[in-house]
This record gives C-alpha cells, sequence and structure tokens, in this order.
C-alpha cells in the first residue's frame, strides 16, 4: 500500500509539474469575468511516465465556476468502443516553492465514468461542491489526506480522464473503477502493468482550465 500510494504521488507529480501558483482574484471579478471557460481535451502521455511533444485535441471540456463549486461538461472522441472510461477532477491548490503540495494541497475526486459504445464518443457532466472531500479511494500519504475543494474560483482545474481496458476485462462492474485513479488496465495490445504490478494504461486524456 506504501508503495502504491508513493506512485500514485509520483504520477500526480508527473501530470502536475507544469503547473505553477496562479496570482488570486477578487472573487467578485473572477465570477464576472471568467465564470464559465473551455479548454481542449488533449491526449498528453503515450508513454510511460514520458510527456508527448506530439499531443494532439481530442475533445473539449466547459468549465462553469461558482463559490459553490464546478461544473464541467466534457465532450471527448477517438476513445476505444467497448472502453471503460472515468472522469476525475485534479485541483491543485496550495503550492510550496512553485509545485503543489500532493497530497494535502491537491483536491482529487470521481467526476463521471462511461462505458464507450461504437461511435467511441462521450459526453460527460461533472459536478463538486465546495467543501467537498477529496477522494476516499486513495490512501492517505504520510498520514496526510487529500484536500478539499476550498478554493473554486481561483484554482488551476484539471479534469483527467482514464482508460480502464474493455468492459469485459473490467467485469461490467463500473464502481469498482470510481477508485480507481491512474491504475486502470492495459492499453489495447499491450498487457503493460505499473510499477506496483498493477494493470496499467500509461495513456490518459486531459483538459487544463486556468483561472
Amino acid at each position: 500500500m506504501k508503495r502504491t500510494a508513493t506512485l500514485i504521488a509520483a504520477s500526480l507529480a508527473l501530470s502536475l509539474t507544469a503547473l505553477a501558483p496562479v496570482g488570486a482574484h477578487d472573487p467578485a471579478e473572477q465570477g464576472a469575468l471568467s465564470n464559465v471557460d473551455v479548454a481542449d481535451v488533449v491526449r498528453e502521455i503515450d508513454a510511460i511516465d514520458a510527456p508527448d511533444p506530439g499531443t494532439y485535441i481530442v475533445g473539449q471540456s466547459r468549465l462553469t465556476r461558482s463559490s459553490d463549486g464546478l461544473k464541467a461538461k466534457v465532450a471527448v472522441h477517438n476513445l476505444e468502443p467497448g472502453g471503460v472510461y472515468t472522469f476525475w477532477w485534479v485541483v491543485p491548490q496550495d503550492f510550496e516553492d512553485g509545485a503543489p503540495v500532493i497530497p494535502g494541497g491537491v483536491f482529487v475526486a470521481y467526476g463521471a465514468a462511461r462505458v464507450i459504445g461504437n461511435s467511441g464518443t462521450a459526453v460527460v457532466n461533472m459536478h463538486a461542491s465546495t467543501g467537498q472531500a477529496g477522494i476516499e479511494g486513495l490512501p492517505a500519504l504520510s498520514g496526510a489526506r487529500w484536500k478539499s475543494l476550498d478554493d473554486p474560483l481561483n484554482s488551476i482545474v484539471r479534469i483527467e480522464i482514464a482508460y480502464h481496458g474493455q468492459v469485459t476485462q473490467a467485469g461490467g462492474d463500473i464502481a469498482v473503477w470510481r477508485t480507481d485513479f491512474w491504475t486502470g488496465s492495459a492499453c489495447p495490445g499491450v498487457g503493460a502493468v505499473n510499477l506496483a504490478g498493477q494493470p496499467h494504461c500509461p495513456v490518459y486524456l486531459a483538459a487544463t482550465h486556468l483561472p
């Protein structure tokens, strides 16, 4: 469990490395000027722990912020027909020396799951409430818990999409995958496992919304 927790933290650190703290805005001004934001969903990584400079757009995420929380509508294409995908909130809120504090400064929470039809497309709606606790499915690290959502108006917001293999591999039990951030089953034809020996697909999709 400790090793798995360490790997989860390393994976989060990788995905958040390029994010730096952004100066806070007045909430009233933020709500008036940037309440709704649209960001591209890109295929971000196609090799284990290796950023792909040839990223390409596979959809869009429309984010609505308010003092009550976050809402997103995400439309994605070029997904694996019959595949199980989960959609996650990853919201770094506290930084030290320009890097997100993991886990105590990052809100991570399940948003939605889909089994993809023959079209290879999915449209999902996600919601996270201010004060909502971080995901229970990820273990605490060094006694620290994942942060609650405290600052929806002024935070970087990531929508991250994990692939868990075909629904036949997943056994059709979507509830299992709601607590399985980062540890989906192997990519098609790869049969890969992550460093903890768990079936794992290193390809993931993400949209980044800046405040």
